[in-house]
């Protein structure tokens, strides 16, 4: 089949979580399929990265996203649909799906589901269930026009979340959670929760280094305010308890106004984030209070054998229990009671590491996951002819 896969940021690897699931996704298809990749993007860096998927895709094209912030008062569509509405990218998408055959479109963040073409199969990614994330924000504020403002987003989003939801013939989440919680809104759609993968040949244990300084980390694109949330906690209540520790925080687009103390390191982008899991001297401290789907770094630290401290929210989707292959906290007294007693234990440390590489071997290896999505897309299309062979002898009936 000839696929066309619609994202919202550069498909790669080494930029942020949603990059790595969707490049697993494109490469997983293009073991069956041809693959056709529309990505937006937002500068040149970005659009050099892209490059990387020339060995998986049959044609990648970059469009520069054109953000709508017009004040659009009373407005029924969400700010993320006008973000992304870029005409040029109407205009690619319709030039593939006829130079290329496409015979299903794949579009991964809501923010692409206006792309979908009515008369082809359709499949969405669903990374996260922005409504609820919505609906958080509301709920959390205290303020009355905030609360009316947060709740008319909240308003829109769902609706719209639930409108497209309904418009695919497959979605697919990252969580049984996010699942259930679109089949509320939207129980017609066929919804099914595949995980998010991770490479456990690529992400394995380094060699231990005796004389590696201990240190805490935390890996997040910083373009997701949950992660410039998680990076103020850090900053702000953590790292200045704990002089002794080095707190290293990688990643793109970080705030201009965060001061950090001399023990936390900002380093960028990171092209090869492998080398900061250094088992078992890296604690990785990700104090994650919003946002939903999974968490990619987790994934990835758990592979690493580094042990891990995070919320029960950060964990959404691990089999994760609580002592075993993480240790969660909610408080700013809880992550220092638990960075405490990782730093004090280098067994523990070790122990806690390898339990965590075990849960990534055994659920979250992406050659066990690549049949289930491989299984929902190839499912869009036969569905769809089904459903176009039963209108039509219903037509000739009548």
């Amino acid at each position: 089949m000839n696929v066309l896969v619609l994202t919202a940021y550069p498909p790669v690897l080494a930029m942020h979580g949603g990059g790595v699931r969707m490049f697993h996704n494109i490469r997983i298809l293009s073991t069956r399929h041809h693959v056709h990749v529309i990505s937006f993007v937002g500068d040149d860096e970005e659009r050099e990265r892209l490059r990387s998927l020339s060995a998986i895709a049959a044609s990648v094209t970059a469009v520069r996203r054109v953000p709508d912030f017009r004040p659009h008062w009373l407005s029924l569509k969400p700010f993320l649909a006008r973000e992304f509405s870029t005409p040029e990218m109407s205009r690619v998408v319709m030039e593939t799906i006829r130079s290329q055959r496409i015979d299903v479109v794949q579009c991964e963040y809501l923010q692409m589901a206006q792309f979908r073409s009515r008369r082809l199969p359709s499949v969405l990614t669903a990374h996260e269930t922005l409504a609820r994330n919505a609906y958080d924000a509301f709920r959390t504020s205290s303020e009355p026009a905030e609360r009316l403002h947060r709740f008319y987003l909240w308003m829109q989003l769902l609706r719209y979340e639930t409108q497209q939801t309904r418009k695919f013939d497959r979605v697919i989440t990252m969580t049984e959670e996010d699942a259930r919680y679109l089949r509320s809104y939207a129980p017609g759609a066929q919804i099914r929760a595949i995980p998010i993968g991770v490479d456990t040949d690529e992400f394995s244990p380094l060699e231990e280094d005796p004389g590696q300084r201990l240190s805490a980390l935390f890996v997040g694109n910083f373009r997701h305010f949950p992660n410039v949330a998680a990076v103020r906690f850090l900053v702000d209540r953590i790292a200045p308890i704990f002089p002794e520790i080095q707190f290293v925080i990688p990643g793109d687009h970080l705030p201009g106004d965060v001061k950090a103390p001399g023990n936390v390191v900002f380093p960028g982008y990171v092209q090869d984030t492998r080398v900061l899991y250094r088992r078992p001297n890296t604690i990785v401290v990700t104090p994650l209070f919003s946002g939903s789907g999974q968490r990619v770094k987790l994934l990835e630290a758990f592979s690493m054998g580094c042990p891990v401290i995070t919320t029960r929210l950060g964990a959404a989707g691990y089999p994760v229990v609580n002592g075993e292959q993480a240790l969660f906290a909610e408080t700013p007294e809880e992550f220092a009671s638990a960075i405490s007693k990782l730093a004090s234990d280098t067994n523990l440390r070790r122990s806690m590491g390898s339990r965590g590489r075990r849960m990534a071997l055994g659920r979250f290896a992406w050659n066990g996951l690549a049949t289930q999505y491989l299984d929902v897309v190839e499912e869009a299309v036969a569905a769809r002819r089904v459903s176009m062979k039963s209108r039509n002898g219903v037509s000739r009936h009548c």
